[in-house]
């Protein structure tokens, strides 16, 4: 019997520590659905972390471990009490077990098997709005997903994909949508171009994306101390971008910037990058008919936002 209660007394401990180790665990993922919650009503919990398992030392076991105590000469005073004290460690070791087992990460697909699980006409424009919104906020504060990564979710996506989100932003370096908005693949379809430039290329892209793939919600994504807007308003006068290709893509930019000619930029070019990205979302609806008639049934929602390149959070007006 001085065996098993040495044996109860070790497990007490290593379940103590499993505890606190688990708990730990737990925090994080506790306090990005907490912050995800207050900032939006779309679901906020996107990165599903495993439950966490609370382990504590069952009374029984406490209680027949006092019973099954020893006399003066080492012997058993209550022997009845031993196989309880068997029985009882026997489910704290399994409970020991399922905890350690529910504390794998799972590379699989959590997210898309819970909250952009959708039909093939795709997510509501509301709802992948607010996961955009909630991504930012997670990257922002380094609360990111694990998931929708594994080669599971690139062997599921071979056969297609149904991306909840059109993203069209600059192709700056430092604004990558996939990370800017912790979206993980086959989840936002992104087109890119300096400044946002517009051509037939990028508007055909961002119509295959609405009439063939189901996106509803489309962003325009520019940021602050961009370089395109900052050409662009050096050569509202005139002058050379320095080659054709350059030349015209500053032209597109042109108009939206008009107001600001003989002005002084606004610090880090926030102001005309807010009327850059306004003119680019304004300007899909009047260059494309299809992106329009969605607007005007409601089919897709259509959102201006400025990535702000020291903080890292995305401002939507």
């Amino acid at each position: 019997m001085k065996k098993e209660i040495l044996l109860y007394f070790f497990l007490s401990a290593l379940l103590t520590a499993s505890t606190s180790t688990l708990t730990g665990c737990a925090s994080k993922s506790t306090t990005e659905a907490a912050a995800s919650a207050t900032t939006t009503t779309a679901p906020a919990a996107e990165n599903t972390s495993p439950p966490s398992i609370t382990l504590t030392v069952p009374a029984a076991v406490t209680a027949a471990s006092a019973a099954a105590s020893t006399d003066a000469t080492g012997n058993i005073e209550n022997p009845a009490s031993t196989e309880t004290v068997k029985i009882e460690l026997k489910k704290v070791a399994d409970l020991a077990n399922k905890a350690a087992a529910t504390t794998e990460p799972d590379h699989g697909n959590t997210h898309a098997a819970t909250e952009h699980t959708h039909e093939a006409t795709g997510v509501a424009p509301d709802v992948a709005f607010g996961w955009l919104k909630n991504g930012n906020l997670r990257f922002s504060k380094q609360y990111l997903r694990r998931d929708g990564q594994g080669k599971k979710d690139i062997q599921r996506l071979a056969e297609g994909q149904k991306p909840h989100s059109i993203v069209l932003s600059c192709s700056d370096s430092r604004v990558p949508p996939e990370l800017v908005f912790d979206q993980k693949l086959g989840e936002i379809f992104v087109v890119r171009t300096a400044g946002q430039a517009l051509d037939a290329n990028a508007i055909g892209s961002i119509e295959y994306a609405i009439e063939h793939l189901g996106a509803k919600n489309l962003i325009v994504l520019g940021h602050s101390k961009c370089g395109a807007v900052k050409a662009a308003m050096g050569t509202l006068a005139g002058g050379d971008a320095g080659s054709p290709s350059l030349n015209h893509l500053v032209q597109d930019i042109h108009p939206r910037l008009a107001e600001f000619k003989g002005l002084p930029a606004s610090a880090n070019l926030v102001t005309e990058s807010w009327a850059n990205v306004r003119g680019v979302a304004k300007d899909l609806s009047t260059r494309s008919e299809i992106i329009a008639g969605k607007i005007k049934s409601g089919e897709i929602k259509v959102h201006s936002g400025l990535y702000d390149l020291q903080s890292g959070v995305v401002d939507f007006k």
